[in-house]
């Protein structure tokens, strides 16, 4: 089994860009083997807000989400992004029953013993 952690760590603003990482993460799932994990670091935790993607130009975000937990892949946020952005209290709740929120030694453990580290951009 193959662990492939893809990193978004930039902004969901006016941009299709994280929209795409999420797709391209469901993609990963099709090989039996992959055991993915999305990882939300720096500006990627704003993905965990409650949006409008029409209003903030972002793409489709939590459609992809929902796949990934459907399939019983993982979506891990850093606390200290969250703290630093002062959005630990502003998650939307039906994501927040999705994702795990790690601090930073945990993520750096997860992406040392991960086999793939995809850094989207």
């Amino acid at each position: 089994m193959a662990e492939i952690i893809v990193v978004i760590h930039k902004t969901p603003f006016n941009t299709q860009r994280n929209s795409e990482g999420l797709r391209m993460s469901v993609g990963l799932t099709l090989e039996e083997d992959n055991k993915v994990t999305v990882l939300l670091i720096d500006d990627g935790v704003y993905l965990l807000r409650k949006t409008d993607p029409e209003l903030i130009g972002s793409g489709v975000i939590r459609k992809h989400m929902d796949a990934l937990k459907l399939l019983g892949h993982r979506i891990v946020a850093e606390k200290e992004s969250l703290e630093k952005r002062g959005i630990s209290d502003g998650i939307d709740e039906k994501v927040a029953e999705k994702t795990d929120i790690l601090p930073r030694d945990k993520i750096i453990e997860m992406l040392t013993n991960a086999d793939r580290v995809i850094p989207w951009q």
